[in-house]
Protein backbone atom coordinates (compact mmCIF):
# COMPACT_ATOMS: atom_id res chain seq x y z
CA UNK A 1 0.00 0.00 0.00
CA UNK A 2 1.27 3.47 -0.83
CA UNK A 3 2.08 5.74 2.09
CA UNK A 4 1.61 9.49 2.10
CA UNK A 5 3.08 11.93 4.60
CA UNK A 6 1.93 15.53 4.91
CA UNK A 7 2.93 18.56 6.95
CA UNK A 8 1.93 22.21 7.04
CA UNK A 9 3.94 25.00 8.66
CA UNK A 10 3.21 28.64 9.43
CA UNK A 11 5.65 31.23 10.71
CA UNK A 12 3.49 33.58 12.73
CA UNK A 13 0.18 31.69 12.91
CA UNK A 14 -1.12 33.33 10.81
CA UNK A 15 1.96 34.05 8.77
CA UNK A 16 3.92 32.83 5.74
CA UNK A 17 3.04 29.16 5.33
CA UNK A 18 4.16 26.12 3.39
CA UNK A 19 3.08 22.55 2.67
CA UNK A 20 5.28 19.49 2.34
CA UNK A 21 4.28 16.02 1.17
CA UNK A 22 6.05 12.71 0.62
CA UNK A 23 4.69 9.63 -1.17
CA UNK A 24 6.33 6.24 -0.66
CA UNK A 25 5.54 3.25 -2.89
CA UNK A 26 4.73 -0.25 -1.56
CA UNK A 27 8.38 -1.25 -1.97
CA UNK A 28 9.38 1.47 0.50
CA UNK A 29 10.95 3.83 -2.03
CA UNK A 30 10.22 7.57 -2.05
CA UNK A 31 8.51 8.35 -5.34
CA UNK A 32 7.54 11.97 -4.68
CA UNK A 33 8.80 14.84 -2.56
CA UNK A 34 6.84 18.05 -3.00
CA UNK A 35 6.70 21.44 -1.31
CA UNK A 36 4.47 24.42 -1.97
CA UNK A 37 4.29 27.98 -0.68
CA UNK A 38 0.80 28.71 0.64
CA UNK A 39 0.87 32.45 1.29
CA UNK A 40 -0.45 33.70 4.61
CA UNK A 41 -2.17 30.95 6.60
CA UNK A 42 -2.62 29.66 10.13
CA UNK A 43 -0.96 26.42 11.23
CA UNK A 44 -4.22 24.51 10.96
CA UNK A 45 -4.99 25.90 7.49
CA UNK A 46 -1.49 24.93 6.35
CA UNK A 47 -1.96 21.38 7.67
CA UNK A 48 -5.29 21.02 5.87
CA UNK A 49 -3.84 22.39 2.63
CA UNK A 50 -0.90 20.00 2.91
CA UNK A 51 -3.32 17.07 3.20
CA UNK A 52 -5.24 18.34 0.17
CA UNK A 53 -1.99 18.60 -1.83
CA UNK A 54 -1.13 15.02 -0.83
CA UNK A 55 -4.49 13.70 -1.97
CA UNK A 56 -4.36 15.61 -5.26
CA UNK A 57 -0.82 14.42 -6.07
CA UNK A 58 -1.68 10.82 -5.19
CA UNK A 59 -4.70 10.88 -7.50
CA UNK A 60 -2.60 12.42 -10.28
CA UNK A 61 -0.22 9.47 -9.91
CA UNK A 62 -3.11 7.02 -10.23
CA UNK A 63 -2.92 5.88 -6.62
CA UNK A 64 -6.21 4.44 -5.36
CA UNK A 65 -5.13 2.94 -2.02
CA UNK A 66 -3.26 5.18 0.39
CA UNK A 67 -2.17 5.16 4.01
CA UNK A 68 -2.03 8.77 5.19
CA UNK A 69 0.20 9.98 8.00
CA UNK A 70 0.62 13.41 9.55
CA UNK A 71 1.58 14.99 12.86
CA UNK A 72 -1.49 17.25 13.08
CA UNK A 73 -3.87 15.62 15.56
CA UNK A 74 -6.50 18.22 14.68
CA UNK A 75 -6.58 17.42 10.95
CA UNK A 76 -6.29 13.65 11.40
CA UNK A 77 -9.08 13.55 13.97
CA UNK A 78 -11.38 16.02 12.19
CA UNK A 79 -11.10 14.35 8.78
CA UNK A 80 -10.79 10.71 9.83
CA UNK A 81 -12.13 10.74 13.38
CA UNK A 82 -14.91 12.35 15.33
CA UNK A 83 -13.55 15.75 16.29
CA UNK A 84 -15.89 18.65 15.62
CA UNK A 85 -14.85 21.58 13.44
CA UNK A 86 -15.35 24.71 15.54
CA UNK A 87 -13.58 27.18 13.25
CA UNK A 88 -15.68 28.27 10.24
CA UNK A 89 -12.67 29.03 8.04
CA UNK A 90 -11.50 25.39 8.30
CA UNK A 91 -14.78 23.84 7.19
CA UNK A 92 -14.32 24.57 3.49
CA UNK A 93 -10.90 22.90 3.62
CA UNK A 94 -12.41 19.92 5.43
CA UNK A 95 -15.03 19.57 2.69
CA UNK A 96 -12.38 19.80 -0.02
CA UNK A 97 -10.35 17.05 1.65
CA UNK A 98 -13.33 14.72 2.12
CA UNK A 99 -14.40 15.17 -1.52
CA UNK A 100 -10.94 14.06 -2.65
CA UNK A 101 -10.96 11.10 -0.24
CA UNK A 102 -14.13 9.78 -1.91
CA UNK A 103 -12.12 9.24 -5.10
CA UNK A 104 -9.93 6.59 -3.46
CA UNK A 105 -10.83 2.91 -3.20
CA UNK A 106 -9.19 2.46 0.19
CA UNK A 107 -7.73 4.94 2.66
CA UNK A 108 -6.21 4.53 6.11
CA UNK A 109 -4.95 7.36 8.27
CA UNK A 110 -3.03 7.69 11.50
CA UNK A 111 -1.32 10.33 13.54
CA UNK A 112 2.47 10.14 13.87
CA UNK A 113 4.83 12.21 16.04
CA UNK A 114 6.77 14.98 14.34
CA UNK A 115 10.08 13.12 14.62
CA UNK A 116 8.64 10.45 12.32
CA UNK A 117 7.48 13.07 9.83
CA UNK A 118 10.78 14.89 9.39
CA UNK A 119 10.99 14.85 5.59
CA UNK A 120 7.54 16.36 5.08
CA UNK A 121 8.26 18.79 7.92
CA UNK A 122 11.49 19.99 6.31
CA UNK A 123 9.73 20.38 2.95
CA UNK A 124 6.94 22.50 4.42
CA UNK A 125 9.41 24.78 6.16
CA UNK A 126 11.58 25.10 3.04
CA UNK A 127 8.53 26.37 1.12
CA UNK A 128 8.19 29.41 3.37
CA UNK A 129 9.90 32.32 1.66
CA UNK A 130 7.61 35.32 2.04
CA UNK A 131 8.13 37.93 4.77
CA UNK A 132 5.41 38.42 7.42
CA UNK A 133 2.39 40.49 6.30
CA UNK A 134 1.22 43.77 7.72
CA UNK A 135 -0.73 42.81 10.82
CA UNK A 136 -4.03 44.59 11.35
CA UNK A 137 -4.48 45.41 15.07
CA UNK A 138 -7.36 43.55 16.69
CA UNK A 139 -8.36 46.61 18.72
CA UNK A 140 -9.44 48.31 15.48
CA UNK A 141 -12.02 45.58 14.86
CA UNK A 142 -15.58 46.21 16.01
CA UNK A 143 -17.53 42.97 16.41
CA UNK A 144 -21.12 43.33 15.19
CA UNK A 145 -22.25 39.69 15.37
CA UNK A 146 -20.51 36.35 16.00
CA UNK A 147 -19.10 36.43 12.46
CA UNK A 148 -19.32 40.05 11.27
CA UNK A 149 -16.75 42.73 12.10
CA UNK A 150 -16.09 46.31 11.04
CA UNK A 151 -12.40 47.07 10.46
CA UNK A 152 -11.87 50.73 11.32
CA UNK A 153 -9.11 52.73 9.64
CA UNK A 154 -8.71 55.42 7.00
CA UNK A 155 -11.71 53.67 5.48
CA UNK A 156 -14.00 51.18 7.22
CA UNK A 157 -14.48 47.68 5.82
CA UNK A 158 -16.96 44.91 6.60
CA UNK A 159 -15.40 41.56 7.46
CA UNK A 160 -17.39 38.30 7.28
CA UNK A 161 -15.52 35.46 8.96
CA UNK A 162 -18.17 32.82 8.20
CA UNK A 163 -18.02 33.41 4.43
CA UNK A 164 -14.33 34.43 4.39
CA UNK A 165 -15.03 37.80 2.76
CA UNK A 166 -14.04 41.43 3.20
CA UNK A 167 -15.01 44.63 1.40
CA UNK A 168 -11.42 45.97 1.31
CA UNK A 169 -9.70 46.39 -2.11
CA UNK A 170 -7.11 43.69 -1.37
CA UNK A 171 -9.84 41.07 -1.01
CA UNK A 172 -12.27 42.34 -3.66
CA UNK A 173 -9.58 42.64 -6.35
CA UNK A 174 -7.46 39.60 -5.57
CA UNK A 175 -9.99 37.31 -3.83
CA UNK A 176 -7.47 36.28 -1.22
CA UNK A 177 -7.37 36.48 2.55
CA UNK A 178 -6.54 40.00 3.66
CA UNK A 179 -5.10 41.38 6.90
CA UNK A 180 -8.59 42.26 8.14
CA UNK A 181 -9.81 38.67 7.77
CA UNK A 182 -6.71 37.31 9.46
CA UNK A 183 -7.18 39.70 12.38
CA UNK A 184 -10.84 38.67 12.70
CA UNK A 185 -9.82 34.98 12.68
CA UNK A 186 -7.50 35.66 15.61
CA UNK A 187 -10.30 37.37 17.56
CA UNK A 188 -12.74 34.50 16.90
CA UNK A 189 -10.15 31.84 17.79
CA UNK A 190 -9.21 33.67 20.98
CA UNK A 191 -12.87 33.95 21.99
CA UNK A 192 -13.41 30.23 21.44
CA UNK A 193 -10.36 29.35 23.53
CA UNK A 194 -11.57 31.61 26.34
CA UNK A 195 -14.98 29.93 26.26
CA UNK A 196 -13.38 26.47 26.33
CA UNK A 197 -11.26 27.35 29.37
CA UNK A 198 -14.27 28.63 31.32
CA UNK A 199 -16.51 25.64 30.61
Amino acid sequence: MYKGYFDGASKGNPGPAGAGIVIVNPAGNVMLEYSKELGIKTNNEAEYLALIELLQKALELGIKELEIMGDSQLVINQVFGDWNINMPHLYALYEQATELLEKFDKVKARWIPREKNQLADSLSNSAITKPPPNIFPAEKLEQITDHIFIAHGTEDYAVDVLHKACTCPDFTHRRRECKHLLAAYRVVDKSKKEIETTT
